[in-house]
C-alpha cells in the first residue's frame, strides 16, 4: 500500500533491478532450503556473514528482512504485534518488527513469500544491546538451539589489539562447530575462499564509490540502498562479486559518458541514519530543487567502511574478526566520524540531513558529534530531525518536509551569497 503522504523511491541502474531479483531470489532459496529439510538459521547482529557461506547454511537476517516489510507499509502492523506481545515502543523497531513476525500466525502475503522458521539462531551483541536480548523472544517462541557471539566493544578506532582479534575469531571458530553439530560442517578451504571473495567484494564497492563521486552524480541514494544487498548478505560468495561487476561496469560508463540522475546538479546531500524505508521516495524529494542525495550512511552499515587490505584469506577468522570490530557502528564513535568526515569530502557534499530514529540508542547519540565534526573540518551544514525509518506510525510527512525544505532553501541562498 502507497499512502497520498509515501512514494517508491526512483531508481536509475539496470544492475539495480538485477539487484533487486537476488534480493527474491536469495529469500527463495531459504524457503526451498526449509522445504527441503535443512536447518534454517537467523542471524541476529552483524555477525560476519562469511561463516555461514562457507558451511552453506541458509540464513535469515534480522537487519534485512524488516526493511523489505517496512517497503510494503506493514512494519507498523508487525510492531504493533510486538507490542501486545509485552515489548515496549522504545525498544528498536527492527526488532519490534521481526518479533511481530514471528509471533503472528496468518502471514501477510507478502511476507509469506519470505519467511521461513528457524531451526537454529546465532545471536551476537554487536552492534547494540537490542541485538543481546531480543532474539530471545525467537529462542522460546520457536524452541530452538541458539549460540551467542560475544563481541567486544571497540574503544580502540582502526587499531585492534591482537587479543581483541583472538578473542572474537574464537567466538566464530565455536559458532562453527555449533553449526557443524547440525550438519553444516566447515571446509577450511571453502572459509579461505569466502575471506577472498569478501575481500575483492568490498574492493569493488570502494572502486564504485569512486565512480559515484564523480559529477553530476552518476548513481543515486535508492540506487544505493538497494545496491547494498551484496555487502549485507552476500559477502564470501561469487555471485555478490559478479553483481558488483556489473554495477561498476554500469557506473563507469555513465561517468564516462557524463550521464547523471540529475539534469542540473545544485546540491549533493549526505543522508545520516535510517532513511524511511516505508516512503524511499522522500530520498528522491529534494531533487525538486535540484539536490541530490548522493550517499546514505546506512549503505555502510554492514560492511564496506574499511580497508579490505586487513583481510587476509590464509587467516579467515581473524580477518573477520577485525572486519566486524572495525565496523563503524561497533562504539565508540570515533570511526563513525572520521568515516562521515572522509564521505562529506570526497563526495563533495554541501549539506547532510541526519535523523534521530526514536527506537535507536546507538546511531542518534552520535548525531552531534558527527554534526560538529563535519562542519568544524568540511564546513558543512547538518540539520537533525526525528524521523523512524522503519514504524510509519512515527511519520510525520508535513513535517519532514518542512525540515528537508527550510535546509534545502538555506543551502541555496549560502550558494548564491557565496
Amino acid at each position: 500500500m502507497v499512502t497520498g503522504a509515501t512514494a517508491p523511491g526512483k531508481k536509475s541502474l539496470q544492475t539495480t533491478l538485477e539487484i533487486s531479483r537476488a534480493v527474491k531470489a536469495y529469500y527463495g532459496g531459504v524457503q526451498a532450503a526449509k522445504q527441503e529439510g535443512k536447518p534454517i538459521v537467523w542471524s541476529y547482529g552483524l555477525i560476519p556473514r562469511e561463516i555461514f557461506h562457507a558451511v552453506g547454511a541458509p540464513v535469515m537476517y534480522l537487519e534485512h528482512l524488516p526493511l523489505l516489510i517496512s517497503t510494503k507499509q506493514l512494519s507498523g502492523h508487525y510492531c504493533e504485534i510486538a507490542e501486545e506481545e509485552g515489548f515496549s515502543r522504545d525498544v528498536c523497531a527492527f526488532h519490534r518488527c521481526f518479533i511481530g513476525c514471528a509471533a503472528e500466525e496468518e502471514k501477510h502475503p507478502y511476507l509469506a513469500k519470505f519467511w521461513a522458521p528457524p531451526d537454529l539462531i546465532i545471536a551476537s551483541n554487536l552492534p547494540c544491546m537490542s541485538e543481546s536480548k531480543s532474539f530471545l523472544y525467537a529462542v522460546n517462541h520457536f524452541n530452538c538451539p541458539y549460540f551467542f557471539i560475544d563481541a567486544p566493544i571497540n574503544i580502540w578506532g582502526k587499531e585492534i589489539p591482537d587479543y581483541a582479534v583472538e578473542y572474537y575469531a574464537g567466538q566464530l571458530g565455536e559458532a562453527l562447530d555449533f553449526l557443524g553439530g547440525y550438519g553444516y560442517r566447515l571446509d577450511w578451504a571453502k572459509l579461505k575462499e569466502a575471506v577472498a571473495l569478501s575481500r575483492r567484494l568490498v574492493y569493488l564497492w570502494q572502486e564504485i564509490d569512486g565512480y559515484r563521486k564523480a559529477i553530476p552524480a552518476p548513481m543515486g541514494v535508492v540506487d544505493g540502498l538497494t545496491c547494498a544487498f551484496p555487502l549485507i548478505q552476500l559477502p564470501g560468495t561469487k555471485f555478490g562479486v559478479e553483481l558488483y561487476e556489473r554495477l561498476r561496469d554500469e557506473i563507469k560508463e555513465r561517468v564516462e559518458n557524463k550521464i547523471g540522475v540529475l539534469e542540473e546538479e545544485k546540491l549533493r546531500l549526505l543522508w545520516m541514519g535510517v532513511p524511511p524505508f516505508y516512503n524511499v521516495g522522500l530520498l528522491n524529494y529534494p531533487e525538486q530543487y535540484g539536490a541530490i542525495v548522493v550517499k546514505s550512511f546506512v549503505e555502510y552499515l554492514a560492511g564496506g567502511a574499511f580497508d579490505p587490505a586487513i583481510m587476509d584469506p590464509e587467516k579467515p577468522l581473524e580477518s573477520l574478526a577485525t572486519k566486524a570490530l572495525v565496523d563503524i557502528v561497533n562504539p565508540t564513535y570515533k570511526n563513525m566520524i572520521d568515516f562521515d568526515v572522509q564521505i562529506a569530502k570526497d563526495f563533495s557534499v554541501d549539506g547532510q540531513i541526519a535523523l534521530v530514529k526514536r527506537s535507536c540508542g546507538l546511531i542518534p547519540a552520535a548525531l552531534r558529534l558527527v554534526k560538529d565534526a563535519v562542519y568544524q573540518e568540511v564546513g558543512i551544514p547538518t540539520t537533525i530531525f526525528d524521523l523512524d525509518g522503519m514504524d510509519l506510525r512515527e511519520y510525520d510527512d508535513a513535517a519532514t518536509k518542512a525540515n528537508i525544505d527550510a535546509f534545502i532553501e538555506t543551502l541555496l541562498a549560502s550558494k548564491r551569497r557565496g
